[in-house]
């Protein structure tokens, strides 16, 4: 076992376990080291598991009670799924280890595209995305109409704008010599790439990317980004969020960096991936938004949930993040609080439209709670009416966005809806 404890870890105390073996990350896990240091966490720095061990699964004697699972350099897929494995039986407190299609498909850029098609919110904000596998096989898609000039050759796997290249016309196409692990993907001219980060269901931050205004034909400036602006914009802002967050909900990401890249000219917005071991050097300089400060807020209120009821863990989990939601939304939570009439019809049409994002039924739960909502608020002295509807409600398993819309997937636009029309029928009885 390739493990870093500090000598002086106190066993009273929790410990926060990083999983990150690449030396150029060492930067991300000297932030999350410090952000555990300030509130008196313990912290564990893990290269990688024995294998012996983890195959008879004898891991009581290394911290995995709080978890942040990165890259183990020191050992394989099959290992790592194993251990991934462990910790959900075990029900330890993880950051992204129950992704959608798990960790190898999670990071595939094809795969990603293929989750935004099946999101019907996120779907017109997916790109055209195919398989590269030989030249041949490019040159088809083209000739159909998949795709036109220029297009951009892409690692479905890469980071950081490395791997990427334009292609203009064939000329360029006959340079590249092997295909095997390139995606297809349309090329769109960009206004400016925005990278938004979601922790826990919500986007803390969002920082705009422009490339060299000077050169605008230089495509690696315009792939990396070579200035970058905190974005404040509420409307550019908030349509961002609702982006993001959903396309984190899809990827069942408690923790990611969401790139998305607006067109020039036609201001369209498409998504370019999710991050799901994402880096913040130049995001925290931007933005002054501490990403691992924000994460230590997470894993602190999952801890403290264990001393706290449902009705409390809500309150104190939206409390906490409601500055991050949308006005509408923040203001449509407080409206049903004070049990305002009709405060709820807006939400009509999302909880209609897009149920099936969600483990749980939320747009049954929704309708149910919303019709008891509205009868309450007309005649208080049929609250107790929906006693059981509340016993239900709280039997469902509290979810990482902190609220009851299912234990794997969620954003706060809609769980701060649905928690505010549970916690004013609460009480009421």
């Amino acid at each position: 076992m390739a493990t870093q404890v500090p000598k002086n870890s106190n066993k009273n105390r929790p410990t926060l376990t990083v999983m990150e073996g690449r030396e150029e990350n060492r930067h991300m896990v000297d932030g999350f080291a410090s952000a555990a240091k300030r509130r008196g966490w313990n912290f564990c720095q893990l290269l990688g598991i024995n294998s012996d061990k983890l195959a008879r699964f004898d891991l009581d004697d290394i911290p995995l009670d709080h978890v942040i699972f990165r890259e183990l350099s020191k050992n394989n897929y099959h290992e790592a799924e194993r251990l991934m494995y462990w910790l959900k039986q075990n029900h330890k407190v993880c950051i992204n280890i129950d992704v959608a299609g798990r960790r190898m498909s999670t990071s595939d850029k094809h795969f990603q595209q293929g989750l935004f098609l099946m999101d019907p919110f996120l779907k017109k904000y997916a790109l055209s995305t195919f398989e590269a596998k030989h030249k041949d096989n490019v040159i088809s898609y083209i000739e159909a109409n998949r795709v036109h000039y220029p297009i951009v050759l892409k690692d479905r796997r890469g980071t950081a704008g490395k791997g990427i290249t334009l292609i203009k016309a064939q000329e360029d196409l006959d340079k590249i010599d092997n295909f095997s692990e390139l995606l297809i993907e349309q090329y769109i001219q960009p206004e400016c790439d925005y990278r938004v980060f979601v922790i826990g269901g919500v986007a803390v931050g969002t920082m705009r990317k422009i490339g060299d205004e000077q050169n605008p034909g230089d495509f690696i400036a315009w792939s990396a980004g070579r200035k970058k602006y905190p974005e404040n914009n509420p409307q550019t802002l908030e349509l961002l969020a609702e982006i993001a967050t959903r396309a984190a909900a899809i990827s069942k990401l408690e923790y990611a960096g969401i790139d998305i890249i607006k067109e020039k000219d036609t201001d369209n917005y498409y998504l370019l991936e999710t991050n799901i071991a994402a880096g913040w050097p130049n995001f925290t300089p931007v933005t002054h938004i501490n990403i691992p400060d924000l994460v230590m807020d997470w894993f602190e209120d999952i801890e403290n949930s264990k001393e706290k009821s449902f009705a409390e863990t809500i309150t104190d989990y939206i409390k906490t993040r409601k500055k991050y939601l949308p006005m509408s939304i923040q203001k449509s939570y407080d409206q049903i609080l004070k049990g305002q009439p009709e405060a709820d019809k807006p939400f009509n049409n999302i909880f209609n439209k897009y149920p099936r994002q969600y483990l749980y039924d939320a747009g049954s739960i929704f309708k149910r709670l919303s019709k008891a909502y509205r009868d309450v608020s007309e005649h208080p002295e049929h609250a107790n009416k929906y006693t059981n509807l509340i016993q239900e409600i709280e039997s469902i398993p509290l979810s990482w966005a902190g609220n009851f819309i299912g234990p794997e997937v969620g954003t706060m636009h809609d769980g701060a809806i649905l928690s505010a029309l549970y916690l004013y029928l609460l009480h009421k009885i």
